[in-house]
């Protein structure tokens, strides 16, 4: 018996260690796989256009099954746009509706959350297809409206029960408008040219921190 507990105890950090490698291995050919989808994605679209690429051309294209394609992507937007980097999760718009704050943009930064190995393409390439794609600018003007109007309840809510965070005497809808379009319009910026040397909601909260700063500089 002792024998054999020896034996395991020398076994068990080998077997850990090959669960770990494969874990490894299983996470890197999921990140290969999605880059390969969005990659023949883009590359269909720009020869020939987003109206005229289906879900079925980008599967072929990246050897995978349509099955496999949505384990990976929402939908066809979102395998030619990329990933998109933010998301507000249940959690997340939780903590939005109630944390008192004297900074309502600052707490909607900070409850953001980063989605891990998002992709897509570069800002030129993106911006190209969009000028050339109407209906794929219809489908991004629509993926963004449904993340604001889940933060326009929560900030909502937020306003409705803390009172004193109100920043104006317009009614709360009307001051709600305002904090998600200071909001998206600092996302917008800081998507146009995301920085590559800092975390990206720090990133965000820079940008959002410059629009404020400039505002206040507006002589009416």
């Amino acid at each position: 018996m002792g024998d054999k507990r020896a034996d395991l105890q020398v076994l068990a950090p080998s077997v850990i260690l090959h669960s770990v490698q494969n874990d490894g291995i299983r996470d890197k050919k999921r990140r290969e796989t999605k880059r390969r989808i969005i990659d023949e994605a883009v590359r269909l679209v720009q020869a020939n256009g987003y109206g005229s690429v289906t879900v079925e051309d980008i599967c072929q294209a990246a050897e995978i099954s349509r099955r496999t394609f949505f384990n990976y992507m929402d939908s066809k937007d979102e395998a030619v746009l990329g990933v998109f980097p933010f998301v507000f999760t249940p959690a997340s718009l939780e903590r939005i509706r109630t944390t008192p704050t004297g900074n309502m943009i600052d707490l909607i930064v900070t409850s953001l959350e980063t989605v891990e190995d998002a992709y897509g393409p570069n800002h030129e390439t993106r911006q190209r297809m969009l000028d050339n794609n109407p209906e794929l600018l219809h489908a991004e003007a629509a993926r963004k409206r449904g993340m604001l109007t889940d933060l326009g309840r929560a900030v909502g809510d937020h306003l409705e029960h803390f009172p004193a965070d109100r920043v104006t005497d317009w009614e709360v809808q009307e001051e709600t408008h305002m904090i998600v379009g200071l909001f998206s319009t600092a996302m917008a910026r800081y998507l146009w040219n995301p920085s590559t040397h800092e975390d990206p909601l720090e990133g965000l909260r820079h940008t959002a921190q410059r629009i404020t700063t400039y505002t206040k500089e507006l002589q009416w």
